[in-house]
């Protein structure tokens, strides 16, 4: 190989490599960071430079999952070289880093319900009639609006500047560093 060749050789590796730096790994490292964020969620707790269990809620079941929707919330978007996560609910700032402190309630309606009984047509062989169970609505009342204190533990899912995750930073230099030494071959 010639000094010219070489050269050659030099330059389209570090094209290479400033293509991989500003196009493909944004991606990469997003998609490695999305699949960290669910696994916290099915872990029920966040990987930093320890496991840190999320606190059980009252209702019991699965911590931060009611239907859903703050774990699909979470995307990330790219730039050049970098890649930013984010959560657009209201409320996952709140979860992520948790919250002490007074909450303005608005003034509202609340509705009452009662069950009841409702035949539905069919009989048994005994000639009785089949009833099933309704909810109905029975009434509303008024709520002033008010102040209450909040307390809500922090559960945090995704990693922040202030509690990072080296885990996560783990990952996604394994995956830099296997595809730097493809490029590289």
């Amino acid at each position: 190989m010639n000094p010219q060749d070489f050269s050659a050789a030099i330059n389209r590796k570090a094209n290479e490599l400033k293509n991989y730096a500003t196009n493909r790994f944004p991606s990469k490292a997003g998609n490695i960071a999305l699949r960290f964020v669910n696994g916290n969620f099915r872990a029920q707790g966040f990987q930093g430079t320890s496991f840190k269990k999320w606190k059980p809620n009252k209702r019991g079941g699965t911590v931060l999952v009611k239907t859903g929707k703050l774990r699909a919330a979470t995307y990330f978007t790219t730039q050049p070289g970098q890649v930013t996560i984010k959560n657009t609910m209201p409320y996952a700032k709140v979860h992520n880093e948790g919250y002490k402190g007074e909450v303005s309630v608005k003034t509202h309606t609340r509705n009452k319900y009662s069950k009841t009984k409702v035949g539905t047509g069919k009989f048994t062989k005994t000639g009785k009639e089949r009833t099933r169970t309704m909810t109905m609505k029975t009434g509303q009342n008024s709520v002033k609006g008010h102040t209450r204190k909040i307390n809500l533990p922090q559960r945090q899912f995704i990693p922040t500047t202030k509690s990072p995750s080296p885990v996560l930073n783990n990952a996604i230099l394994r995956e830099v560093a296997r595809d730097i030494n493809q490029i590289m071959k």
